[in-house]
């Protein structure tokens, strides 16, 4: 019996439809944002990974997306602590992940952006002179300056 590929593609297919729990559009989004960030694919299943690990759930009950905005949100939080001591998650400005698959995104209360913003500009902290991912979280939150 002969097997043609497209019976391959569609039995791959059905494979992984069943094992990822994860529409493939989610996937991208996820992946497409680690590049933007100058990670990969590999990058966000360890995110995933440890996530699930530290919840203590199931890796296919988390939002991939999410978790990646999550791990930016986290990591530009300490680089601007670590360079002018301003914790904004605890120090007046709300950020936060507004879940949802490959349509999350950031959100934050008031003035969390420019309260962020003016604390980088008064503290003369370069935006170029930050990671690629804190770049991006203040692209973001529309805090780029």
């Amino acid at each position: 019996m002969e097997i043609s590929e497209n019976t391959i593609t569609r039995e791959y297919d059905n494979f992984t439809s069943a094992m990822v729990t994860y529409g493939s559009m989610d996937i991208r989004r996820a992946v497409y944002v680690a590049i933007e960030v100058e990670e990969d694919g590999d990058w966000v299943a360890e995110v995933v990974q440890e996530q699930a690990e530290q919840m203590g759930m199931n890796v296919n009950d988390l939002d991939i997306v999410s978790e990646v905005y999550n791990d930016i949100l986290q990591t530009s939080r300490n680089e601007i602590d670590d360079l002018i001591n301003f914790d904004f998650c605890n120090d007046g400005a709300d950020i936060y992940v507004a879940g949802n698959y490959c349509a999350t995104s950031y959100d934050w209360s008031d003035n969390s952006n420019e309260i962020i913003k003016e604390k980088l500009i008064e503290n003369e902290i370069e935006f170029s002179d930050l990671s690629v991912k804190c770049q991006w979280f203040l692209t973001e939150i529309e805090a780029n300056y």
